[in-house]
């Protein structure tokens, strides 16, 4: 494998600074190395350019060194990132669980209280949300923030149990939110340094799944806990424990992490070297400390951004909806509370099977919108049943309302594959940060709604919520074909535009662009997976 340049010099056809035959007057594609992605400045400055270059060649050229390679990555990055999503979900939806543990009772809630206090996190969620992605940036310890980060929260998520009134729960939930914000764009940042595009939708699928095993391990422990009787109530215990480990685990990946694949201390630099190299035609690059405006203005220009905040507030309000009232809902179908904890598991299991098929098949077909479309189907379903089966609060087939309550886990893989979409069709790092915001803050507006959608005063019906699920899910599916027709409009432009260069002209130039920290807009060798 050639990296192009002289034996001294092997990382000179990357850089940017030098000046392309096809840039505007010969202008040079990035002034300094401070304005490029931190690959470049690593691979250009290294004192053993030369020999590294060779190195991080043969592996890549060896099978079976590369497949250790990626062994390596999977290692390191995967069983970390899917502790965190893990335990941020569980985190987030430990008052789900409490609800029915005697959290409301204990705590005087009333009317609306409960729904408020489910909105609150995605309050304190949305205010964080820009905030915290941009210092992650300025920082540049993706590992060491979200590390501290999760031991934050943790301790937030222990406090609960100290709540006796609505204003302390309304305050912890808050902080939770605020705390919780950077996780979701960290994961997808991390997921874009280290693997080629059709390798991330399988990646994301790893952590993701960990939102379906968060109903089978929280349901069991909350049914376990249910059953202790002494004066300090199960759900206080059930708060401590889980704030607890989850303060462990933030102290484990933010000694362990790597915050990208230059600054990994557990890989050699050959290794680091053959891992950027392999995700190199990408041409998304790693990351870059400096918050570039042009970049964010861009990224609120881009229309295909807009369409994914779109999706990911349709996708999001079932989601806020089924995520605090899904226990709840179990007890309206007949289910005693103790049964609707343990009830919850199956459809965190099918939830979990449907993640990781779906995340399967769209690296497998190179396709996300297709699959997306084919995860949303059962939810609607599922939700019409809910409506059919339970018109007015009376359910008219308990076991028909269960298992349209399972058929509901699926819809979760469309916002998995939405993170895999912002992973594999966003370049340039202050764009991918500002998206990965904007998603999330969309991810907020969704769930805010979703918690308002399910009104006390229609309980046990709750029939604006199960409603909302088929109205919003439904609008989804048609903002699903729009992003995939648009993605392969883009794709379109590019072609036309490297049409009219000549061979030797796009070699280099597309070397030059894969560690230039540009936007996808502005990468011609850019490609949109729809």
């Amino acid at each position: 494998m050639s990296f192009g340049g002289e034996k001294k010099n092997p990382f000179t056809a990357l850089d940017g600074r030098n000046a392309s035959i096809v840039s505007t007057n010969g202008v040079a594609i990035v002034e300094s190395l401070q304005d490029a992605d931190e690959a470049l400045s690593f691979l250009e400055n290294h004192p053993r350019a030369a020999e590294i270059a060779l190195e991080g060649a043969a592996i890549l050229e060896d099978p079976v060194q590369l497949k250790k390679l990626i062994r390596k990555i999977d290692l390191m990055i995967a069983p970390l990132l899917a502790a965190v999503y893990f335990l941020q979900f569980l985190d987030k939806t430990t008052l789900s669980y409490t609800a029915v543990m005697g959290l409301r009772t204990d705590t005087h809630l009333v009317g609306q209280d409960y729904s408020n206090l489910s909105m609150l996190f995605y309050i304190g969620f949305l205010v964080a949300e820009f905030p915290t992605q941009y210092l992650a940036q300025h920082i540049s310890r993706l590992g060491v923030y979200l590390g501290v980060n999760i031991s934050i929260w943790g301790l937030i998520l222990g406090c609960h149990a100290a709540c006796t009134t609505y204003a302390g729960l309304a305050i912890c939930r808050t902080l939770l939110g605020i705390f919780e914000s950077c996780v979701a764009p960290i994961l997808v940042l991390i997921i874009a340094m280290w693997y080629k595009k059709m390798e991330q939708g399988r990646r994301v699928s790893w952590f993701y799944v960990c939102n379906s095993l968060t109903q089978i391990f929280g349901g069991f422990l909350a049914y376990g806990v249910s059953f202790t009787h002494t004066k300090f109530a199960s759900w206080r215990i059930f708060f401590i424990a889980i704030g607890a480990m989850t303060m462990i685990i933030g102290v484990v990946v933010a000694v362990f992490l790597p915050d990208s694949p230059v600054k990994a201390k557990r890989f050699t630099d050959a290794e680091k070297v053959a891992a950027l190299m392999r995700v190199k035609d990408n041409q998304s690059g790693t990351q870059n400390s400096r918050i570039k405006k042009e970049q964010v203005f861009e990224t609120f220009r881009d229309l295909r951004v807009w369409l994914v905040c779109l999706a990911t507030i349709l996708s999001s309000i079932p989601n806020g909806g089924l995520s605090n009232f899904s226990s709840i809902l179990l007890t309206t179908f007949g289910y005693t509370s103790q049964q609707a904890l343990v009830l919850a598991t199956p459809g965190g299991a099918i939830g979990a099977v449907c993640v990781l098929l779906v995340g399967y098949l769209s690296d497998k077909w190179h396709d996300r919108s297709v699959v997306m479309l084919i995860c949303i189907l059962p939810t609607i379903l599922g939700a019409g049943l809910m409506i059919g089966l339970d018109p007015n609060g009376i359910p008219q087939n308990k076991a028909g309302l269960l298992a349209a309550s399972f058929l509901t886990g699926t819809f979760g893989a469309a916002f998995m594959l939405l993170l895999a979409w912002n992973a594999s069709n966003i370049a340039g790092h202050s764009k991918k940060v500002t998206t990965n915001a904007l998603t999330l803050v969309s991810f907020c507006l969704g769930n805010i709604l979703g918690t308002q959608t399910f009104q006390q005063v229609q309980a046990p019906g709750y029939i604006s919520g199960k409603i909302s699920i088929v109205a919003t899910l439904s609008a989804l599916c048609f903002v699903v074909v729009a992003l995939r027709l648009y993605n392969d409009y883009l794709n379109r432009q590019n072609q036309k535009t490297l049409a009219g260069m000549s061979e030797e002209e796009k070699a280099e130039l597309k070397e030059k662009m894969a560690f230039a920290d540009q936007t996808d807009r502005k990468n011609p060798f850019f490609v949109y997976t729809h």
